[in-house]
């Protein structure tokens, strides 16, 4: 070609990027392609995208592993990994660079059983086997728990430490099984078919550690996948490390990343519920004490008010006489009846009584009116009418503060981080009923002092009659 001669055709560089992107795009050449490779240069992005680069002794080639992609692979592109790498080839015409689409990863070398197992797989899903309808949720409060793993590894001591700091009242059964091996498989069905005969069993955990591809061969078994499909009670498995997903794993009720997460799922921490009936028994107690301080002044102007009226009834019946319902009438003060009726040391007995426990002062109180009031008695009949009536009001009182002590105490107790939660509940239970016999009390005192009152305006209006 002569340098002289002007070119007769020129291409610019955005038209030959195109094209070629157009050229790989349009047929099968580049699509659907399995290639491997080592792994090198692999790094994440913060929203999940997985960027890699594969290498052999020829050249190296660009791969993407887009977030929603990678969240369904269970192989994570790592460094110095070989790989067998599903997708197809694009062109950015920006940059020029073409990469590998990833959707797909395999261990290298894994070809022919990775491809039954995808066929199981794809047979079993369309069964409805790993159907998201047939998934069971797990029990909120489980007591009995069927374990099934090696007795020997550190799986079952892991599982048993964690029930016991999270709710120790949980009781835990092994099945032990083989979890790897020749005769796994069987050993594994048998367990669980074991444990499908207990009584009140509430929830299994199907668990084995880490390992290679062979070692958890086992938990890809169609076999067992069946044995979990048909178990009566929800499973949750705990097989392997995070990025290791089985077949019965998907057959499981529930996915625990490893056999500790699972024991954590399974089995609730039941310092949070006791923290929750802590707040729920504080609570209730301080509507507790709001109600009681309410009675407890309710009842002292009661009493106040009655104290009053009880002076003023005396002087009363010194001027008149008032007929009883009973047919008979109540002698006045200056009667020896009456006399002694103010003197009777029952009357002071049970004024003293009435102070002792209100811790009131307690003055001498004058008959009152018509023993009718409190009763169907007449003339002597009405102190002892009164006193057991002052006596029914200031028990409550009492026992109200006794009962208060109490509930203070309870909420004390509940405070304590460390305390049993069967020993919380048990106080909270007591607390409830100190507080159904309090209000049951109140109740009964408010209706006393609606009659008492009643009974002295009516006596103050039949004075102001008379």
């Amino acid at each position: 070609m002569s340098t002289s001669s002007a070119p007769s055709r020129i291409l610019r560089v955005g038209q030959v990027v195109t094209r070629l992107a157009a050229h790989i795009q349009s047929g099968d050449e580049f699509k659907d392609l399995w290639i491997e490779g080592e792994v090198v240069q692999a790094r994440s992005s913060p929203v999940g995208h997985v960027y890699f680069t594969l290498r052999d002794n020829v050249g190296q080639l660009q791969c993407v592993l887009f977030a929603m992609k990678a969240a369904q692979i269970a192989l994570t592109p790592r460094d110095g990994n070989k790989v067998l790498a599903h997708g197809y080839i694009e062109l950015y015409t920006k940059d020029g660079r073409c990469q590998l689409q990833v959707d797909d990863l395999r261990p290298a070398g894994a070809g022919d059983a990775y491809l039954r197992l995808e066929a199981l797989k794809r047979r079993l899903t369309a069964e409805g086997l790993f159907a998201l309808e047939r998934k069971r949720p797990l029990p909120t409060a489980p007591h009995r728990i069927g374990v099934v793993t090696s007795p020997i590894g550190a799986v079952w001591h892991d599982i048993q430490q964690i029930v016991a700091r999270r709710d120790p009242r949980v009781e835990l059964i092994l099945a032990p099984a083989q979890v790897q091996g020749i005769g796994a498989v069987e050993s594994l069905i048998a367990a669980l078919d074991g444990l499908a005969q207990i009584r009140d069993l509430d929830v299994v955990i199907l668990a084995r550690g880490g390992g290679a591809a062979e070692d958890l061969a086992p938990f890809n078994d169609e076999a067992l996948v069946r044995a979990l499909a048909r178990f009566p009670r929800p499973v949750c498995s705990g097989v392997g490390h995070e990025t290791d997903v089985t077949l019965a794993d998907l057959a499981a009720d529930i996915r625990a990343p490893t056999p500790s997460a699972a024991a954590e799922l399974v089995v609730p921490d039941s310092g949070g519920e006791q923290l929750r009936a802590q707040r729920a028994w504080r609570r209730a107690a301080a509507r507790v004490r709001e109600r009681i301080d309410e009675r407890r002044r309710r009842l002292e102007t009661a009493r106040r008010g009655g104290n009053g009226s009880t002076k003023r009834a005396g002087r009363s019946t010194a001027r008149s006489r008032v007929r009883c319902r009973c047919g008979g009438s109540v002698p006045s003060r200056h009667s020896a009846g009456s006399r002694r009726s103010r003197r009777s040391p029952f009357w002071d007995g049970a004024t003293r009584s009435s102070k002792a426990r209100t811790g009131t002062s307690a003055r001498r109180s004058r008959r009152f009116g018509p023993a009718s009031v409190f009763g169907s008695g007449c003339a002597t009949g009405a102190p002892a009418r009164w006193w057991r009536l002052s006596n029914a009001m200031a028990e409550p009182e009492v026992s109200l503060d006794k009962a208060l002590e109490r509930l203070e105490a309870i909420a004390d107790k509940l405070e304590d981080p460390a305390l049993d939660l069967d020993e919380a509940v048990r106080l909270y239970e007591e607390g409830m009923r100190l507080y159904a016999e309090c209000a049951k009390r109140l109740d009964a005192a408010d209706l006393r002092i609606t009659h008492l009152a009643d009974a002295l305006a009516k006596q103050a209006r039949e004075r102001g009659a008379s």
